[in-house]
């Protein structure tokens, strides 16, 4: 393996986490330190502390060498299932091709099962239309018009995992009253937009409550957040994005502090069937 170069994988996903804690599996089953593995393919220990945390984007002829040391036929489970998993992540994303600071965080959405959001001032992105993601990437952020129409394209791209086959995204987005209030490229804008929360709320995989200006004070006045949750016993994640950058949390008492948030907020927020009654009467009477 001393030979081959592995460049880190950017960005991370759960498909490469999991490629790595199947590979300490095998590595702690074969009875095997990090050390001695690496002593064996020679390579740096911290390589292999790497690849076992999904860092580095391994080839297929990397796991093949790491399955023959561990002493796992590569012709039967469960080395053929990894060996298909390594050469699906040389597959290049969409959003690796477009780059952008987001492309982390959109890797995780890409992949996870459940999402639940809450924004504070802004509809979220996964549900906003295209006039409305247009007039939030120009207020403020960008004036190239290249550059504007490349971000609107890729929200709505980011918008497919909502309708995917054979399992959608289940998306749960707590709004709070001011993001459905704030203009955003004027009345038409923001009307359309309320018209198409109406719709997309009818979806079966789509939740949408609204916490009203009444409810109060709650455990996240200060900013809106993201807690993804993945299949095949992937570890849950945490997103927050701030002014100066992202903040990815998986530590179990970040998350437990998030869930705890989103749980106070889903209680004081209108049932959804209020909610959209909210919506709809806003975009017929004005916000």
């Amino acid at each position: 393996m001393q030979n081959h170069y592995m460049p880190r994988f950017t960005p991370a996903t759960p498909r490469s986490r999991r490629l790595g804690r199947e590979l300490r599996k095998l590595r702690e089953a074969k009875g095997l330190t990090g050390e001695e593995t690496a002593n064996l393919i020679r390579c740096s220990t911290s390589r292999i502390s790497r690849i076992e945390s999904g860092e580095i984007k391994l080839r297929a002829g990397d796991v093949m060498e790491l399955l023959v040391t561990y002493g796992v036929r590569i012709d039967e489970e469960p080395g053929t299932s990894l060996l298909e998993l390594a050469r699906d992540l040389r597959e290049e994303g969409w959003w690796q091709r477009i780059g952008g600071k987001y492309a982390t965080y959109i890797a995780y959405e890409t992949e996870a099962a459940d999402l639940k959001n809450f924004e504070p001032m802004l509809v979220p992105g996964l549900l906003q239309t295209e006039r409305y993601a247009r007039e939030v990437n120009i207020i403020g952020r960008e004036t190239d018009p290249e550059t504007v129409d490349q971000r609107v394209a890729a929200r709505m791209t980011r918008q497919e995992v909502l309708h995917r086959q054979p399992t959608p995204l289940r998306l749960h987005a707590i709004l709070s009253e001011a993001s459905l209030r704030t203009e955003v490229g004027g009345p038409d804008v923001l009307r359309e937009q309320l018209h198409h929360l109406v719709k997309v709320s009818q979806l079966p995989n789509i939740t949408i409550q609204v916490l009203r200006f009444e409810a109060g004070a709650h455990l996240a006045d200060s900013s809106g957040f993201v807690l993804l949750s993945f299949e095949q016993d992937d570890p849950p994640l945490g997103y927050i994005e701030t002014l100066a950058g992202e903040l990815f949390l998986e530590s179990s008492r970040d998350l437990a502090r998030l869930s705890a948030a989103y749980d106070n907020l889903r209680m004081l927020a209108r049932s959804p069937a209020e909610s959209i009654k909210f919506i709809k009467e806003l975009s017929e009477h004005g916000a």
